[in-house]
C-alpha cells in the first residue's frame, strides 16, 4: 500500500485469476478484495482417464484512511489488480 495526502494505491498480484473471479468492495475506510477460482480438467481416452481439480481463494481486508469510494479506480492488467482511491 502506498499512500500520500491525496490518494491511496494498492497493488495485488493475482496471476491465475480472471477479472470476473475478483470482487472489490470499498466503504468509507474499509477495503475487501476476494478472489475465487475453480478449475476442473478431465481427459479420457480409450484406456486412460485423468482428472484434475483445483480451488484457489484469495482474501484481503484492511482499514484505510478516510476515502471517497465513489472516485475509486480499479484496473486488472496482466495479473495485477490495482486500486487507486482518493483520500478525503
Amino acid at each position: 500500500m502506498k499512500t500520500d495526502s491525496k490518494k491511496v494505491v494498492l497493488d495485488f498480484k493475482l496471476p491465475d485469476f480472471k477479472r470476473e473471479e475478483i470482487k472489490v468492495k470499498l466503504s468509507k475506510n474499509l477495503l475487501w478484495v476476494k478472489a475465487d477460482r475453480k478449475h476442473k480438467k478431465k481427459t479420457q481416452k480409450k484406456d486412460f482417464f485423468h482428472s484434475e481439480q483445483a480451488h484457489q481463494k484469495f482474501y484481503y481486508s484492511t482499514t484505510l484512511p478516510k476515502i471517497n469510494p465513489k472516485k475509486a479506480k480499479v484496473e486488472f492488467k496482466k495479473g495485477v489488480l490495482k486500486i487507486i482511491v482518493q483520500r478525503i
